[in-house]
């Protein structure tokens, strides 16, 4: 089915007038329309969300106020979402002719306009494999020296590297602040090495481990200072050092936090055997927990050094310079907003401009081609002459 540029546009238009909305029905059977149903949106709501693989198409993102694209494990999506709708007409449509006919389309329609998003949601978790493609950790406080470390990896493959990281916790608006802080009410925004990150996924623990989907939300300074001014309060913060060996097949952890005396040691790695093994030789039985960070520091605090507002009282100063260095970082939204629209209206005049230079550069090439040629039977039927003569 073709899509609708116009139909999609006055559909959003319609929406946010709150108006009713005749929103196109898709048949599966007979691959095209089957009628319209009426969506009517109500006045209470604050947040509408357009999904679908054309939402960023520079027509229909200059409508919209938020741009948010998932990339990486975005490909192995569209190859199960392409294989789930063969099967709902039950035919049949292999990988390959996916990866030939499919993806090839992916690539020159839909992911040259990923890159314009304001949220991009890098994910390497992949739905295809799914539980397979699981970062399972084991998370111990046992002290561990660097040479028992070493004795687990692959000395030939063995790197290291240290990383300085900063997670800040958003409370969701709307959440009474008298009761105990958990992290299941708040959002956690990571700085580490100059880039801004949201980690929201929820973990699920099995035994000692606890097994994570491996998404990382790369966001921008200015998303983080929006959510400040959409009512999210920060009310903790944990700072904190990591000393990190891997090898290709396992990465350990070392994680050194602030307001803890005794490091942290986190064994990660897609293979749960190669994890427990490496754990096993490192003799870390008995000494595992699956709680967060920010559960840890919560319970070492006595009631009297626990506010409603913080982890510790006397954090306040310094979670404090920390939201006005995110303000600061952020800068003026509705400027920023602006500056985004008429930078999509130049990408829009770009685009046409490239296309217009593509079709001369076509032509050009035919012009060439064809003048070859003419030339070839000139010269050929020269000599043929010369020859006769």
């Amino acid at each position: 089915m073709k899509f609708n540029c116009y139909t999609m546009l006055q559909n959003i238009e319609e929406i946010r007038n709150n108006h009713k909305a005749k929103v196109p029905c898709f048949d599966f059977e007979s691959f095209g329309r089957n009628g319209f149903e009426e969506l009517q949106v109500s006045e209470d709501c604050g947040v509408v969300i357009f999904e679908g693989v054309y939402t960023l198409h520079p027509v229909i993102r200059k409508s919209l106020d938020l741009w948010i694209a998932v990339v990486g494990g975005v490909h192995s999506h569209l190859i199960a979402r392409v294989q789930r709708d063969k099967s709902r007409v039950g035919c049949s449509i292999s990988q390959n002719e996916i990866m030939t006919t499919v993806f090839p389309m992916f690539q020159q329609h839909i992911e040259p306009h990923l890159v314009h998003a304001h949220l991009k949601i890098r994910n390497d978790f992949d739905p295809v494999l799914s539980p397979e493609s699981s970062l399972f950790v084991l998370k111990s406080n046992k002290k561990v020296a660097y040479q028992e470390i070493m004795r687990v990896l692959d000395p030939g493959k063995v790197c290291s590297s240290v990383q300085n990281f900063t997670d800040i916790y958003l409370r969701l608006p709307g959440t009474p602040s008298s009761r105990q802080l958990t992290e299941s009410e708040c959002i956690r925004v990571r700085i580490c090495e100059g880039r801004f990150a949201l980690l929201i996924r929820e973990p699920i623990r099995e035994g000692n481990f606890i097994v994570q989907p491996k998404v990382d939300f790369d966001i921008s300074a200015s998303t983080v200072a929006g959510l400040l001014k959409l009512g999210y309060q920060a009310v903790a913060y944990i700072e904190a050092s990591a000393l990190i060996y891997q090898d290709g097949k396992i990465l350990i952890e070392v994680d050194h936090l602030q307001a803890v005396p005794d490091p942290y040691l986190q064994i990660k790695g897609t293979n749960k055997e190669i994890v427990a093994a490496a754990a096993s030789i490192l003799s870390l039985d008995g000494s595992y927990t699956t709680k967060s960070y920010l559960q840890i520091i919560l319970e070492s605090l006595q009631p009297v050094e626990r506010g409603s507002n913080g982890i510790h009282n006397q954090q306040a100063a310094r979670l404090q310079e920390l939201v006005e260095f995110i303000q600061s970082q952020g800068g003026n939204l509705s400027i920023e907003s602006r500056v985004i629209r008429e930078v999509s209206q130049a990408d829009g005049v770009l685009e046409d401009m490239q296309s217009r230079i593509r079709k001369l550069e076509r032509w050009n090439t035919i012009n060439m081609v064809l003048w070859t040629i003419l030339t070839s039977a000139l010269v050929g039927y020269s000599l043929y002459r010369r020859k006769r003569h």
